[in-house]
């Protein structure tokens, strides 16, 4: 290796800046950042310690472990997350502080109980109701704790004590940003552009797999291929949850265009996608990968089957070749040039056209196969061969969308929705908000009892611990509370006795606890990045922080007395928090879930209705002038589709965290066998699976669209010439009909789940206490009637395509009675925009019914689910 090329790899290592392709397992890898995140953690401590206890402020400011304990709670693991956080704290604190130093020089509060108790309140309401953000009212409300628990405690204070402990965080934090950009930085930007590099090394590679799957003649064969695709299916899912959900809201504060132009400054002329157009390139790719492995999953390997197979082994292997070059031209570092990308990217193209021209071929020798033996064309094997191909055609189009096509394409801005003046001062109540700041305001007040009785505050060394772990550990939902406290009592314990362990090694000698700290760090440090740690971690690494830098308190207690304490007043603290947490206006995340799981059941009913109406205006109009579709309102379909799949992403993810919290709660005072986290898993893997189907059909439908923007006589022309052979289906009465069940189902199962709400919940929504309370067995008699529908319509749907093959077959047998080849008696046989419209509706023909028996699956899940929780069906031993 040259210099050049070892400097290029340092830079890139250091800034997280790599190629996926090329970079080393042990170099680019998890354990490496979580490495580097965990240098910058120390790093930010020591810069914090040696600012507060090493400089001259040291004698102008109180509470200097405030400014390493802030530094180290702040810093996350992209630069954006940490600026986002600073920011956010930094513009609560700083209006709060200047309240806080009036009301310091105003009001006498120093053993003045009735003031101090309405302050902390007030405060604490103002302070929950305006902060959005769990980890900005975290260290807000530890910000305000801190100042009454000093000035209610002591006498004699500084005058500014409020902007001392202004001055403690902001340095903390501008120590942590500093640190977040400047050691190991890891930009937001940066981390999606390398997991979308990820993600599309990884699709094309469990892309063959599937395909090597399709290519098995025997179905054992299949399914080790499709375990394989299996396995890179969950590591892309777990890649792609942070990037859909958190990173993409943290680069808003970077400057992302500047740091794709300086680290991706070569591909520019390839490709004009920014992180979130890249993001959803993956997202849809991810989709129709998937949809083949679901259709390979289900393939029937029967002879007609294996004869399809057997003819496109070596095009499927030069297809996945050009795939695989058009990839790693996206993600490759190295220079390429315009025309050589339009190269790669027109011989996939070409790759694609010679596998579909087989594939026709080989129906039209199956066609005169039939006619000769007088068999039947089954209409699984039509219908799930053309979804796959239909899904390979959708990829590569997918693929060549991201080349630049026009110049324009460089200079077109998006247009962005601008707001008033006066849209920056308009102010709603939220009344979720309220009632929930007036339960952490009660809370807290409750907490401050043990600071301001004397007797409890003598017996507890003031009880600050006790209002410190009320502050931290609220949480939006009970489950997410109790999650919290779970997790805090932990990370207490494990750094009390880290905190013992330093003080009977090294005592109070600064600089040695400094040291002791380093390794203690660098590990919670590095546990902070490891799923289920994110919230133990911070609490485990600060608390040695508190006891052997802050004692504030508990000078009249030595360390050993002072570490017992401090974990005696934890558990106090949490055990109040988890009552009072469930008592005062509790929010269980049962409830949230199961408000989340309606909302996501419609979207995906809207999204059926937006199909149903497109497919009419496609296939419905007869007016040749209104069958004409102009590029905006193109546009504007196409633009439907995709927030409606952010919107669905979020929910899923949602509803994931909502059900490991509703794990926690006490399920089974409401619930006859308490919740079962397995069944509720299944049905969000359940609603994946349904939006994804939905995707596929919207895909097929703006492919159609695209051959009626070119020629809107297009459609019109194949149904006119193929009347004779019924070879088009007419879908919209099966579409109307299949939108008026979903809707009757999602209906009965919303209704289901606000009957099965908590006690709570029903009684403060007034409009569900003024119908029914409670589930009877009609009800789930109702939606048995509905899964028998929903049943026959599948078995309607194959009947009806099964009998349109059998007149396809009768109308073959008659042309070839008439002396006329297969070759000119089949419309598609010399139009390949013909046969890619028949074969798109076959793909939508096929999505339909698969929605149906996805629809079945998560209406079973869910009967299963209200049958264990409001019946005795099901008994324990």
């Amino acid at each position: 290796m040259t210099l050049s090329s070892i400097c290029r790899s340092v830079v890139k290592f250091y800034f997280n800046c790599h190629h996926v392709e090329s970079s080393s397992l042990y170099v680019h890898s998890a354990f490496t950042r979580r490495l580097q995140f965990a240098c910058r953690l120390v790093s930010t401590f020591l810069i914090c310690t040696f600012i507060g206890y090493g400089t001259t402020l040291s004698t102008h400011l109180s509470h200097q472990f405030m400014i390493p304990n802030s530094g180290v709670i702040c810093i996350q693991e992209t630069f954006g997350h940490t600026l986002s956080t600073a920011l956010h704290v930094s513009l609560a604190i700083i209006p709060l502080s200047i309240i806080l130093f009036i009301i310091q020089h105003l009001v006498v509060v120093y053993h003045n109980y009735p003031i101090g108790i309405v302050l902390i309140l007030s405060s604490s309401f103002c302070i929950s109701y305006m902060c959005k953000t769990f980890q900005t009212r975290k260290l807000t409300l530890l910000f305000n704790a801190l100042f009454f628990l000093t000035i209610f405690n002591k006498e004699k204070v500084q005058s500014k004590l409020a902007f001392q402990l202004v001055a403690n965080y902001i340095i903390g934090m501008f120590v942590a940003v500093l640190a977040s950009m400047l050691i190991f930085p890891l930009f937001a930007t940066f981390d999606i552009e390398n997991r979308v590099n990820y993600c599309l090394l990884h699709i094309d590679q469990m892309h063959q797999f599937v395909l090597q799957a399709f290519l098995c003649e025997d179905e054992i064969k299949a399914q080790v291929s499709l375990a394989r695709a299996r396995v890179v299916e969950r590591r892309l899912h777990k890649t792609m949850s942070q990037m859909r959900t958190r990173l993409l809201d943290e680069i808003h504060l970077e400057p992302s265009r500047l740091l794709q132009r300086i680290c991706r400054r070569r591909k520019k002329t390839i490709t004009h996608l920014n992180i979130k157009e890249q993001a959803d390139l993956v997202i849809s790719l991810m989709f129709h990968v998937c949809s083949l492995q679901s259709m390979t999953n289900q393939c029937l390997f029967n002879k007609y089957h294996k004869n399809l197979v057997e003819k496109l082994q070596s095009n499927f292997t030069e297809f996945t070749a050009c795939q695989s070059k058009v990839i790693s031209a996206l993600i490759s570092p190295s220079s390429i040039t315009r025309e050589v990308f339009l190269h790669t990217l027109n011989n996939l193209q070409a790759s694609l056209d010679s596998v579909n021209a087989i594939y026709k071929q080989v129906r039209i020798d199956h066609i005169e196969e039939m006619i000769e033996t007088g068999a039947k064309i089954q209409s699984e094997d039509h219908l799930s061969h053309a979804f796959f191909f239909f899904q390979l055609g959708a990829i590569v189009r997918i693929l060549r969308q991201t080349m630049v096509i026009d110049s324009e394409l460089d200079t077109k801005k998006t247009m962005k929705q601008k707001k008033s003046f006066g849209d920056y001062f308009k102010f709603q109540l939220d009344w979720s908000r309220i009632s929930s700041a007036i339960k952490s305001m009660i809370i807290i007040g409750v907490g401050s009892i043990f600071v301001m009785v004397p007797t409890l505050a003598n017996t507890f060394a003031n009880g600050q611990w006790i209002l410190i772990g009320l502050c931290t550990t609220q949480g939006d939902t009970v489950g997410g509370a109790l999650t919290s406290m779970k997790m805090r009592l932990i990370g207490i314990l494990l750094g009390s006795m880290w905190s013992y362990a330093i003080y009977l090694a090294v005592g109070e000698v600064l600089y040695k606890i400094c040291v002791m700290l380093v390794p203690w760090l660098f590990l919670f440090g590095y546990l902070k990045l490891v799923s289920h740690w994110d919230f133990l971690a911070p609490v485990a690494a600060t608390t040695p922080i508190l006891i052997n830098l802050g004692q504030t308190y508990g000078d009249v207690l030595r360390e050993g007395n002072y570490v017992l304490l401090r974990i005696e007043e934890t558990i106090i603290g949490i055990g109040l928090g988890a009552i009072l947490t469930i008592l005062i206006f509790p929010t269980f995340a049962v409830d949230m879930l199961k408000k989340n799981i309606q909302d996501t059941l419609k979207t995906c009913c809207h999204a059926v209705e937006s199909i149903h109406s497109v497919y009419d205006h496609l296939f419905q109009q007869q007016n040749p002038k209104q069958q004409s579709i102009d590029v905006d309102q193109h546009e504007e379909t196409k633009f439907n589709i995709d927030p409606e799949r952010n919107h669905f992403h979020r929910l899923i993810t949602s509803q994931r965290t909502l059900v490991q919290s509703t794990a926690l709660e006490p399920s089974f005072l409401w619930f006859n066998y308490g919740f079962s986290s397995s069944r509720y898993h299944t049905l969000v893997l359940q609603q994946h699976d349904m939006f994804r189907i939905l995707h596929s059909m919207h895909a097929t439908l703006m492919y159609i669209k695209q051959y009626s923007l070119n020629d809107h006589k297009q459609i019109e022309d194949l149904r006119l010439n193929s009347t004779d052979a019924q070879i088009l289906l007419d879908l919209d009465v099966d579409l109307t009909d299949l939108s008026r069940q979903l809707n009757d189902c999602v209906n009965l199962w919303i209704s289901y789940f606000t009957l099965t709400k908590t006690t709570y919940y029903r009684w403060s929504h007034i409009h569900i206490l003024r119908k029914k309370s409670k589930l009877i067995k009609g009800d789930l008699s109702a939606n048995e009637d509905c899964l028998i529908e929903l049943h026959q319509t599948v078995l309607r749907l194959q009947t009806d395509y099964q009998q349109a093959m059998d007149r396809l077959t009768d109308y073959y047998i008659e042309k070839s009675a008439q002396k006329e080849e297969p070759s000119t008696s089949v419309p598609y046989a010399h139009n390949d925009q013909a046969d890619s419209i028949l074969v798109t509706v076959s793909a939508m023909y096929y999505s339909t019914i698969q929605l149906v028996q996805v629809v079945m699956a998560l209406g079973t899940t869910i009967h299963t689910i209200f049958e264990l929780e409001t019946t005795n069906v099901y008994r324990n031993f």
